[in-house]
């Protein structure tokens, strides 16, 4: 029993070994396999690069070839080799203004989109500190003084291709018309490639200012946005300022010794026995206001309110519109024309209803 359980261990262990050795083996040769496929791959990226710089070399010298001008022999090749030269000058000035006028569109577009997205957080209660305004007076005379520019290099290089064009017509004509020599084919291909850059330049410059209007329009648009919210904070403060004058007003202000007369008061404003109608005013309901008085000044309005409230009535109130920028001055508001006009019927006598009228606010 002993030496069959001997030999079955000493079998296990063989079996054991020998998987370990296949299993290494395996591994191994995977691992020369990955090392010669990783080799492989590594010489055909080397072989696609150096194919792709030595075609680029090839297209660059062939660009060379074909650009090159052919050597001036008599006084037509030499005008049409000068003009040729000026084109390409004239091409990098151009080139150079195109380049500055996309800046510039760039520039006022990356502007509108921060302006937009200020609007937008606020709307949704997010403070964003404002960027200041532009000068919008220098930065668009700078755009213009680029267009203009371009504008004369464009017409400036549009002459130098027209030239050129007629000197080869003119040598076209003095050739075989069957036999076209290689001096008068170098050029034909230099005029087709200065026309085709003179195409997109033209095309290039138009998308420039079109984009740049629709830029202008949003701007304005996001400006107005801009000033209408600062508006609407600036009235929410108002509003606050405004209702503790009105409060303090009445707990400081005593009852006046001696009567006042109608000529103490200052009721601002002329208004007619007509009713008048104010829309969409804000922080004021809907209704018939029997006004005091109209003022667009603070002190006026707040030395009104003092006398009124001296003259021994408290029940005074006032709101402001802000689409005539008044302060209209008030003791009653009424849901309907015939009981705004039962008041005034019944005004009494005191010296700050002299001048009352109706205002109806429609929102």
């Amino acid at each position: 029993m002993a030496a069959e359980e001997k030999a079955r261990i000493e079998a296990e262990e063989k079996a054991r070994l020998a998987t370990e050795e296949k299993a290494r083996i395996e591994a191994e040769e995977q691992a020369r396999l990955a090392a010669e496929e990783k080799a492989r791959i590594e010489v055909e990226e080397q072989a696609r690069l150096a194919a792709e710089e030595q075609a680029k070399i090839d297209a660059e010298k062939q660009t060379v070839d074909e650009e090159s001008l052919p050597e001036a022999t008599d006084a037509f090749s030499s005008e049409m080799n000068e003009i040729v030269e000026a084109t390409d000058d004239s091409k990098k000035a151009q080139e150079e203004l195109l380049s500055r006028l996309t800046e510039a569109v760039a520039v006022k577009d990356q502007d509108l989109k921060d302006l937009k997205r200020e609007n937008d957080l606020s709307e949704q209660g997010i403070y964003l500190e404002p960027k200041p305004f532009k000068s919008s007076t220098e930065e668009n005379a700078a755009i213009e003084a680029i267009k203009s520019d371009l504008d004369n290099i464009i017409a400036s290089r549009n002459a130098e291709i027209t030239r050129l064009e007629r000197l080869y017509e003119q040598r076209q004509e003095e050739t075989d018309t069957i036999y076209m020599d290689e001096v008068l084919l170098s050029y034909k291909k230099t005029l087709t490639k200065l026309k085709s850059e003179q195409l997109a330049a033209i095309k290039a410059k138009a998308d420039l200012e079109a984009q740049l209007e629709t830029i202008n329009v949003a701007t304005e648009y996001e400006k107005k946005r801009r000033i209408k919210r600062a508006v609407y904070n600036n009235d929410d403060d108002r509003y606050a300022q405004d209702r503790a004058a009105l409060e303090s007003i009445k707990q400081n202000s005593s009852l006046s010794n001696e009567p006042l007369s109608e000529s103490d008061f200052d009721f601002g404003e002329e208004r007619s026995n007509n009713i008048q109608i104010l829309k969409n005013v804000t922080r004021a309901e809907e209704g018939y206001y029997l006004i005091l008085a109209v003022h667009d000044d603070v002190i006026k309005r707040d030395d009104f309110l003092k006398k009124v409230v001296a003259s021994g009535q408290e029940n005074v109130d006032f709101f402001f519109d802000v689409n005539t920028s008044k302060y209209y001055i008030f003791v009653d508001k009424f849901d309907n024309i015939q009981a705004a006009n039962a008041a005034m019927e019944t005004k009494g006598s005191n010296p700050y209803n002299a001048k009352m009228s109706i205002v109806k606010i429609e929102n």
